[in-house]
């Protein structure tokens, strides 16, 4: 009887998905418990691949002035943005140099796979991460310490170098479990990190071009066409909008990026949800209050068990303009 076994894969091709997702959350601590592994006997046989070339001292004290420089700035929600918006664009790229150090000596069809696999991983891991953060931050009143997080995420790092090279194949099933888990509020995630780089950049340059109220005319055509193909249009205000991020509107759970729009003297969040677009008429539950931060306008609905709030940048409809414009709640 003829028995078939799966190939094993390569270690290094094992190794791959934990240490980039670990890259991802913390690229330079991953990078130094790397280079570091065989002086402090976290491995005791050569690092797969080139990983070995990480261990130089001049690379590994590189490595851990910019852990400390990334565990400073993290300390505060503003530089933390900025870093984070930052090491958007270092973070695919250094994943796909770790996977292209793994993987030295594979075929090359293996090799640019890995680079395309590891900087996805790294990228993705990043936004999530930075996203999640963005959201406590913007969530609750008081959010959660930032150091006790950022310890709590270096902890997890350090378990997973150390459990990919102690057992890479057990890390790789542990990785995809975790990527399946992230998959429902991972798009999420991304997006409000996306749009607080948005709100940053938006209030760096307000002084360039204050943004008010905008026409029907400088929205995008999506957007005033959510009403168009309503039967009875009628005959109030001219519609009126500004760009916005909203979270845990009704229907509405996560966070997304739309307009919101006046529409009759009716508040309206309108988004595009895969091909469709829709709106959510926000006239009930109504406005609950206004805050302002340093770079966005935070519009808290009615609610308070829902929790929901809508986000404005800076330049956009002042406090005043808003509490004005929110009718009171049905009922």
């Amino acid at each position: 009887m003829l028995q078939s076994r799966m190939p094993e894969l390569p270690i290094e091709i094992l190794a791959l998905p934990p240490l980039a997702m670990a890259a991802g959350v913390d690229l330079y601590l991953t990078l130094l418990l790397l280079g570091a592994a065989p002086t402090i006997g976290l491995w005791d046989t050569p690092l797969p691949g080139a990983l070995g070339d990480l261990d130089p001292p001049g690379v590994l004290i590189m490595l851990g002035a910019f852990y400390l420089l990334e565990f400073g700035a993290e300390r505060f929600s503003l530089t933390a943005l900025v870093w984070n918006a930052f090491h958007a664009i270092i973070r695919p790229v250094s994943g796909a140099l770790l996977a292209l150090l793994l993987l030295d000596g594979q075929p090359t069809a293996v090799v640019a796979a890995g680079c395309l696999v590891g900087g996805v991983l790294a990228s993705t891991a990043h936004a999530v991460r930075s996203g999640g953060a963005v959201l406590r931050w913007l969530d609750a009143d008081r959010p959660p310490s930032v150091l006790l997080l950022s310890l709590l995420e270096d902890v997890a790092v350090l378990g997973v170098v150390s459990w990919t090279l102690d057992a890479p194949r057990v890390a790789a099933v542990g990785a995809a479990v975790v990527l399946l888990a992230a998959v429902p509020f991972a798009p999420s995630h991304a997006r409000a990190f996306g749009y607080a780089i948005v709100l940053f950049v938006r209030r760096v340059f307000v002084s360039f071009g204050l943004r008010r109220w905008r026409g029907a005319e400088e929205m995008p055509s999506w957007v005033p066409d959510a009403f168009s193909a309503e039967v009875e249009q009628p005959s109030g205000g001219a519609m009126r909008g500004a760009p916005v991020g909203a979270r845990r509107l009704p229907g509405v759970s996560r966070f997304a990026a739309g307009w919101l729009v006046m529409n009759e003297e009716r508040p309206y969040f309108v988004y595009r949800s895969g091909r469709s677009v829709k709106k959510v008429d926000l006239s009930d539950p109504g406005l609950g209050g206004v805050r302002d931060a340093d770079y966005f306008r935070r519009v808290d609905l009615r609610d308070p068990s829902a929790g929901g709030y809508v986000l404005f940048d800076r330049g956009g409809p002042s406090a005043q303009s808003l509490a004005s414009e929110f009718p009171e709640p049905n009922g």
